[in-house]
C-alpha cells in the first residue's frame, strides 16, 4: 500500500473520534472584591464551544442555595459562545467567601466545568459571641450571659424583639437604638432544666435594619446533676 493512501485511511479512521464538543470557560474565577452584607453580586461567565459538535449544558449545580445561575442558551454551536449569569446573595455571610457553580455538559473530556465566585463580605451587625456555649451547668441553676451587637454599617438600627422557642431562654435588649460604630447589649438569662443531659436552643434577634432583619444565636450546654 502506498504511503499516501495509508495516511488517508488513518485520517478517515481518526476523524470520528475527534468529533466532539469542547467546553471552555474564558475566565472561570471572578473575584468581586469587598461588598456589604445583603448585597447581591452578579457576574457573567463566558462559555465557548471550541469543539466541532454542539455543546449541550445538561445541568447547573451550585455549592449552596445562596448562589443561582442561568444560561443564555442550553446548546452552544461549534465555535460559538454563551453566557452564564451567576448571582450570589451575601445576606447570610461574613468574611471571606468562595462559592462554586458546576456546569455539567456532553463534553467527553470535561463533563463538569467549574465556575467560582469569591470575595469578602462586610458584616453590618456583628453578634459576639456568635453562639452561647455555657459549658457544664448544674440542673435547675440560672445563668446570665451577654450578647453584644456591634453596628458596623452606616445607619442606625433598633432591636425590635428578642425571642426563643425555648421557655428556658429569655433575652432582653439593654437600651434602644444602636448608632454606627457603637454597640448594644442583650442580656440572656438561661434557666437550666432539672431533667435531661443537654440544653440545646437558640435566640432570635430581630432588627429594623432593612439588610439585616434577623440574627440567630445558638445556645447550648451540658447539664450536670
Amino acid at each position: 500500500m502506498k504511503p499516501g493512501i495509508f495516511a488517508c485511511i488513518v485520517l478517515l479512521m481518526a476523524s470520528p473520534a475527534l468529533a466532539a464538543p469542547s467546553i471552555v470557560v474564558e475566565t472561570p474565577l471572578h473575584d468581586f472584591g469587598a461588598v456589604t452584607q445583603g448585597v447581591k453580586v452578579d457576574h457573567l461567565f463566558m462559555v465557548r464551544n471550541r469543539g466541532d459538535k454542539p455543546l449541550t449544558i445538561t445541568q447547573i449545580r451550585s455549592s449552596c442555595g445562596c448562589t443561582a445561575a442561568t444560561l443564555s442558551a442550553k446548546t452552544i454551536a461549534p465555535g460559538k459562545s454563551g453566557e452564564v449569569k451567576v448571582i450570589f446573595d451575601s445576606s447570610n455571610f461574613a468574611g471571606q467567601v468562595t462559592k462554586s457553580v458546576y456546569l455539567d455538559s456532553n463534553d467527553p473530556r470535561t463533563p463538569s466545568a467549574l465556575l467560582t465566585m469569591q470575595g469578602k463580605v462586610t458584616e453590618l451587625i456583628a453578634a459576639t459571641p456568635r453562639a452561647l456555649n455555657l459549658g457544664s451547668v448544674k440542673a435547675g441553676s440560672r445563668k446570665e450571659v451577654v450578647v453584644t451587637l456591634e453596628n458596623r454599617g452606616n445607619r442606625l438600627f433598633a432591636v425590635t424583639s428578642v425571642t426563643s422557642p425555648q421557655a428556658a431562654i429569655v433575652g432582653t435588649m439593654r437600651g434602644g437604638k444602636v448608632s454606627p460604630g457603637q454597640s448594644g447589649e442583650i442580656s440572656v438569662i438561661v434557666t437550666v432544666p432539672k431533667e435531661g443531659r443537654f440544653l440545646s436552643g437558640y435566640l432570635t434577634i430581630r432588627t429594623d435594619h432593612p439588610q439585616k432583619k434577623e440574627i440567630v444565636v445558638p445556645v447550648y450546654a451540658t447539664i450536670t446533676p
